[in-house]
């Protein structure tokens, strides 16, 4: 059975996933974040495919593979590429299980916290969808440079 955090450990866990997301975007140039489901992973209209649902999904991160990337005291927002097609994603901190370089240099494994609400109240989960279409202007927004792409 798992043992229930409390409001503040949970808010720290959340806090020290989003460092730890900023701290492997800033240092290594590709990483990965294994995601597992979560009742609120958003993966737009994708959403988990076959064994993903269970397994969850691996992520890649990077210049190239991201459009935009809002982090979020709750969650990671973030438009990535699967195929040709673009997709917007909201990722619960609670749902990231692990991160790790292209090398396998770092890996870090997480606790993942899937009986938490991540919004309490209906008026915040009205927040998070608009939140979802329209990235808030107090975020923490990794700009990202696409003018070093190789033509």
């Amino acid at each position: 059975m798992e043992e229930k955090l409390t409001p503040e450990e949970l808010k720290a866990l959340r806090e020290f996933k989003s460092r730890l997301f900023e701290l492997y975007w800033e240092k290594f140039g590709i990483f990965y974040i294994h995601v597992m489901p979560h009742p609120n992973l958003e993966i737009g209209s994708r959403g988990l495919v076959g064994k993903e649902s269970e397994l969850g999904i691996v992520l890649a991160f990077g210049p190239t593979a991201c459009k935009e990337i809002s982090l979020q005291d709750d969650y990671l927002f973030a438009e990535l590429q699967f195929g040709f097609k673009w997709e917007k994603l909201i990722i619960p901190w609670d749902a990231v299980f692990r991160i790790f370089d292209k090398a396998h240099n770092s890996i870090t494994q997480l606790r993942v916290i899937l009986n938490e609400p991540l919004f309490t109240t209906k008026g915040e989960s009205e927040k998070k969808s608009k939140e979802s279409k329209k990235i808030s202007e107090d975020s923490k927004v990794i700009s990202i440079d696409f003018t070093s792409k190789k033509k």
